[in-house]
C-alpha cells in the first residue's frame, strides 16, 4: 500500500519561510513509513532562489520532479507555487535515478538513457520494477523528439508501464524548463522512479471526444522525426488548407490548439499538437507520427474542455478505490483557455472529485502515458493536448 502526503507554498520571497511551510504540512518524523520517495513540482523561481535545494537537504529521501506554471492539490492551487507530494510505503520500494546532461541534438540520449537505467536496476538488485514515472525536461529545447527519450527507457525496461511529464517554463525563450532532482535544476537531463511491489496502478487518459473529429481518416504518407512532412501525398500545410483548417500558407501555428489524433499500427492511439512549421510545408508537431499512421483533426470549444475534465473526473471516480492519484494536463490546454478560463479545467476536476480523492495535478510540457494494448501489453508513448492519469 501507497500513502501520499502533499505540501504547498506560494512563498516565492521569503526561502525560509517556504521550506519551513513545506516542512511542516509534510511532518516527515511521524508520516514516513519504511520507504519513500518525493515528486516536486514548482514554478522554476523555487529552484532559483534555493528553495527547493533546501528542501532536498532536509529530507530524507530523493526528490525529482519538474518545473511547470501550474500546480494543484486538495485545497491548494497557484500558478507560481511549489508543491511536495511524499510518496510512502512500507511494502513497496522506490528507486530513483537521473541522467548524465544529454547533448542539444541527442547523439547521446540513448547512451545516457542507459546508464541511468543501469543504475536503477542495479539498485532495485533482484526486484523488477512494477512500474516506472519518468521526467524530463521540455525537449524541445534540446532539440530532439521526446518520444526518442521515452523508446530509449522503453529498450531497457521493455513492457513496464511508465507515466510521466516533461517540463515547461512561461520563460520567452522556454529557458529554466528544468527537471528536478535532489535539490538541482537541468535543462538538459531527465530521470525516472523505479516502483517496485505489490501495487495494480490504473491509468486513464483523455483528449478529445470522438464529436470533436472532424472528416475522414487521412495517411502520413511522410515524416522526420517529429515533423509530420505529407499527408495523402499533399504537404501537410496543403492538406489543412484543402480540409479548410486554415486559409492560406504561413498559418500553421494557428492549429496549436487543434490537436490531431494519430491511431498506429500497434492499435494505440496518440495526440499531437501543431508547434510550429519548417518552412517547406511540413508541421513541427510536439512528437513522432510515423508514415502510414491514421490521422484526423479535431475542433474544440470551452464547453469541450469543461465536458473532457467532467469525463476524465467521472472516469476516476469509478474505479477510485483509495488510491493515490497523478494528473497531468498538456500546457496546450491550458493556453487553450485563455487568461480568464484558465482554472476552469481543473476546477471541474477538483470540484468533481470532491474531498474522497486523495490528488495532485500539474500541467505539463508533454504526457508520458502507458497504452494498455488488446495483447494485454503495455507501450508507452508521449502525448500532447491530453490528461493522463495514474492511480497507485
Amino acid at each position: 500500500m501507497i500513502k501520499m502526503f502533499s505540501a504547498f507554498t506560494e512563498e516565492i520571497d521569503d526561502v525560509d519561510a517556504a521550506v519551513a511551510e513545506i516542512l511542516n504540512q509534510v511532518n516527515a518524523d511521524k508520516s514516513l513509513m519504511k520507504n519513500s520517495i518525493g515528486i516536486l513540482h514548482c514554478y522554476h523561481e523555487y529552484v532559483d532562489n534555493g528553495v527547493f535545494k533546501a528542501i532536498s537537504e532536509k529530507l530524507p529521501f530523493d526528490i525529482i520532479g519538474i518545473a511547470i506554471p501550474y500546480i494543484r492539490m486538495p485545497g491548494r492551487a497557484g500558478f507560481m507555487g511549489c508543491m511536495l507530494n511524499v510518496l510512502t510505503s512500507d511494502d513497496v520500494t522506490f528507486v530513483s535515478g537521473a541522467t548524465d546532461i544529454i547533448d542539444v541534438g541527442g547523439a547521446n540520449l540513448t547512451q545516457v538513457t542507459e546508464k541511468m537505467c543501469k543504475e536503477v536496476s542495479a539498485k532495485l538488485g533482484d526486484k523488477k520494477p512494477s512500474m516506472l514515472i519518468a521526467y524530463g525536461p521540455f525537449v524541445h529545447m534540446l532539440r530532439i523528439n521526446g518520444d526518442d527519450y521515452v523508446n530509449s527507457i522503453n529498450a531497457c525496461f521493455p513492457g513496464v508501464p511508465t507515466f510521466g511529464s516533461l517540463a515547461f517554463s512561461e520563460v520567452a525563450d522556454y529557458s529554466k524548463s528544468y527537471f528536478l532532482y535532489n535539490g538541482e535544476g537541468f535543462e538538459k537531463a531527465a530521470g525516472v522512479i523505479a516502483i517496485s511491489g505489490n501495487i495494480n496502478p490504473s491509468f486513464l487518459t483523455v483528449s478529445v471526444l470522438p464529436e470533436n473529429i472532424l472528416g475522414e481518416l487521412a495517411t502520413v504518407t511522410k515524416s522526420t522525426g517529429n515533423i509530420v512532412n505529407e499527408i495523402n501525398g499533399m504537404s501537410f500545410e496543403d492538406y489543412v488548407i484543402s480540409i479548410d483548417l486554415i486559409e492560406e500558407k504561413g498559418e500553421l501555428m494557428n492549429l496549436y490548439s487543434t490537436p490531431i489524433v494519430a491511431k498506429l499500427d500497434d492499435g494505440s492511439t496518440i495526440i499531437r499538437a501543431c508547434i510550429g512549421d519548417d518552412g517547406q510545408g511540413g508541421a513541427i508537431v510536439g512528437g513522432h507520427v510515423p508514415v502510414g499512421a491514421k490521422v484526423s483533426f479535431t475542433m474544440l470549444e470551452l464547453s469541450d474542455i469543461k465536458a473532457i475534465s467532467e469525463k476524465i473526473a467521472k472516469e476516476t471516480l469509478e474505479v477510485f478505490d483509495g488510491r493515490c492519484v497523478m494528473i497531468y494536463s498538456c500546457l496546450a490546454r491550458l493556453e487553450f483557455l485563455g487568461l480568464n478560463q484558465r482554472e476552469v479545467e481543473a476546477n471541474i476536476i477538483c470540484n468533481t472529485f470532491g474531498e474522497q480523492v486523495n490528488f495532485f495535478m500539474s500541467y505539463s510540457g508533454g504526457e508520458i502515458f502507458p497504452h494498455k494494448l488488446p495483447s494485454g501489453k503495455y507501450t508507452n508513448n508521449l502525448q500532447n493536448f491530453s490528461i493522463a492519469v495514474c492511480m497507485l
